[in-house]
């Protein structure tokens, strides 16, 4: 096989894993979207509507640690299709009924397998693709994410006036699509398994780049406000039709969308490339929640959350390739394993917190609060990054059998 052969072969392979990827992450929203919804409809609680993020990330720390051992020490193309499976199966308990027990129920496992679906595509991608290309490979995943996000939310949005059965139906036919994409494992990685690598090694590397993982972790807890009082804004404080809720929801991935296209142009690659800017990006989201707390104008928080979505994009696409980029490939999946339960692991916490809270604090104040948080985490962001860069460039000298 010639180079340029080759080189296409590593594009296919990894067009096909981002879409099958992204068919999950466009059933998972679709069932928030439309189970959120009907949650706050029906029962008129922020606090059941806010168990439905809150089951899904504590299914995901269930599996975190073990998920990670797994995707690191078998193959990842053959685990692909068995999640895939799986999430069939998880969604075809929704057919027995549509009691909240069985809604929560299937948003846990549902949730854990998407998550699962998601850390072993960046396992995937790292084994794929050459550490060259990863900017764009990321730029790619993010807008990919963003179009499915979108999609998966308009569709749910749809599905809120048409039968129950017919979604069930949906979420299992886009399910096998995503199997479907799957089925084609064997494709050769790019490195050997290495059977000296453990989560020993990971946690060391935890050791020098704690101040990283906590600031992930404060920042993934204050997002999830906008899953948590996203239905209650438009439903009890703005009183507005289900579209509005929808629109709510869709500006986040549209904005990622634009921002993964516009992550490849040179000039805007060269301005994301300052550490600097990170600061600048998460103040203005901080300006953002604060906004959408005394908006009460429907689709005015379409667009306050479509420049979330854009500013985010860029924040992800630097952040999750320098991080794969610098992670030895052999413990990349222990490494997002112990990585998540800083950055998600706040956040059923927060969803739980932030439902509980809203029953003796009109909830837009807590969205104000949010941003305020946000724009103090602002001031940090240069310092850890610096820091993270600099202790991981360390890794040669610390940890050279892992290479």
């Amino acid at each position: 096989m010639s180079k340029n052969d080759l080189y296409e072969t590593q594009w296919n392979n990894y067009f096909r894993y981002l879409i099958s990827r992204n068919i999950s992450r466009y059933s998972s929203m679709a069932f928030y979207v439309y189970f959120m919804w009907e949650i706050i409809y029906n029962y008129h609680s922020i606090l059941l509507v806010s168990l439905v993020p809150a089951f899904s990330l504590i299914g995901y720390l269930i599996i975190v640690l073990p998920e990670g051992h797994i995707i690191d020490k078998y193959n990842r193309f053959k685990l692909f299709i068995i999640i895939n499976i799986l999430m069939i199966i998880a969604y075809s308990i929704l057919f027995t009924s549509s009691s909240l027990l069985i809604i929560y129920t299937v948003d846990f496992f549902a949730a854990l397998i998407s998550w699962v679906v998601y850390d072993n595509f960046h396992a995937i991608t790292k084994e794929i693709i050459n550490s060259s290309d990863m900017d764009r490979a990321i730029s790619m995943g993010q807008g990919a994410s963003g179009i499915s996000e979108l999609a998966g939310i308009l569709s749910g949005g749809v599905f809120i006036y048409i039968n129950y059965n017919y979604f069930v139906l949906f979420l299992i036919i886009t399910s096998f699509t995503g199997l479907l994409l799957s089925l084609k494992y064997n494709v050769k990685g790019m490195y050997q398994k290495n059977e000296r690598a453990s989560f020993k090694h990971v946690f060391k590397m935890m050791k020098i780049i704690y101040p990283f993982l906590i600031f992930a972790m404060v920042l993934n807890g204050v997002f999830v406000a906008l899953d948590v009082f996203a239905s209650g804004l438009i439903y009890i404080i703005m009183k507005a039709a289900p579209i509005y809720y929808t629109l709510f929801i869709a500006g986040f991935p549209a904005g990622m969308i634009l921002g993964g296209i516009l992550a490849v142009n040179k000039n805007v690659k060269k301005t994301n490339d300052s550490l600097k800017i990170m600061g600048i990006y998460i103040f203005i989201t901080g300006l953002m929640f604060i906004f959408i707390a005394i908006n009460r104008i429907p689709i005015m928080d379409f667009v306050f959350t479509f420049f979330m979505g854009l500013i985010i994009a860029f924040i992800n696409i630097k952040i999750t390739s320098m991080v794969l980029n610098a992670v030895p490939n052999s413990i990349t999946g222990r490494f997002n394993s112990v990585g998540a339960l800083f950055s998600a692991g706040s956040t059923p916490l927060m969803a739980v917190i932030f439902g509980f809270l809203s029953g003796f604090i009109y909830f837009p104040y807590i969205i104000a609060t949010v941003g305020i948080i946000t724009i103090i985490l602002s001031l940090e962001i240069n310092r850890v990054i610096n820091s993270f860069k600099t202790n991981m460039e360390k890794l040669n000298e610390l940890y050279p059998e892992l290479l």
